[in-house]
């Protein structure tokens, strides 16, 4: 293998993953939109969540001091709504040690609280700092439930992209530290590609080379360099890119980027 890889640019590599479109694009659509959700659904689910503190509701309701809060505000989020119910946070203050204490409590509960009023008292429990209102659970948003919610679209388009980044380096490979070999032209033949926009058309080309047990072999190379095709014809020679490893392993090198990454390889 050669000490020093080839340069390959990053149009290449972009030429390398657009050869496979149907791969690339299921590939990158199904994860890049789980990612996409998985961001949306943090910010949304953050801002629902942080106008109350985080507690441990068992812990006070067992081992919690009986305290008399008052209640400050009344708030119904309006903006959000749990199966036709929306959210309310009490708002209360309450004396620890001569220090007045101020404490809001997140509830999906209409019924239970519709008749409190703000001024009027309400029983909580405390516990180093933290308050519950007594006999009143505090409303969870189960983001946790909603975050899986990308998980079908990862598993439909982690495969396509996995095949994607692997042809991508099996190529690679080929172009940083493939030996520059020769190959005769057996045949070529024009490959469509996708409709409108084209997207991996090229050609597949099939040629004969010799392996280094003096083997012949007939290779098999998909190239995106259309010049293949008013430059040469069956049996003329051209340059390909042979495995160190493995001499079965081929492909065509392209003019195109041969000129683009300055491979500095003779096409005569």
């Amino acid at each position: 293998m050669n000490n020093t890889p080839r340069k390959v640019k990053l149009s290449t590599k972009l030429n390398i993953l657009k050869k496979k479109p149907i791969p690339m694009l299921f590939g990158f659509l199904f994860t890049l939109i789980p990612l996409f959700l998985v961001i949306v659904l943090s910010i949304v689910f953050s801002s629902i969540g942080n106008d109350t503190s985080e507690i441990d509701y068992e812990l006070i309701n067992s081992q919690g001091k009986e305290r008399t809060a008052e209640i400050t505000d009344i708030e119904t989020q309006y903006n959000v709504t749990i199966n036709g119910v929306h959210p309310t946070i009490i708002s209360y203050k309450y004396s620890e040690n001569g220090k007045e204490i101020e404490s809001k409590y997140k509830v999906l509960e209409e019924r239970k609280i519709e008749k409190l009023e703000i001024g009027s008292n309400l029983e909580i429990k405390e516990l180093n700092g933290s308050s519950i209102v007594k006999d009143l659970k505090p409303y969870d948003f189960g983001s946790g439930f909603f975050l899986l919610f990308p998980i079908p679209f990862l598993i439909i388009g982690l495969p396509f992209l996995i095949y994607s980044l692997l042809n991508l380096k099996k190529e690679l490979k080929l172009f940083k530290f493939g030996k520059v070999s020769k190959g005769k032209i057996v045949s070529m033949i024009p490959k469509s590609g996708l409709p409108v926009s084209n997207v991996g058309q090229g050609i597949i080309v099939h040629y004969e080379y010799e392996t280094r047990n003096g083997n012949k072999i007939i290779g098999e190379s998909f190239t995106t360099d259309f010049s293949i095709m008013s430059d040469k014809k069956k049996e003329d020679l051209i340059p390909i890119f042979v495995s160190n490893e493995n001499d079965e392993k081929s492909c065509v090198v392209p003019k195109l980027e041969s000129l683009r990454n300055t491979w500095n390889i003779d096409f005569e």
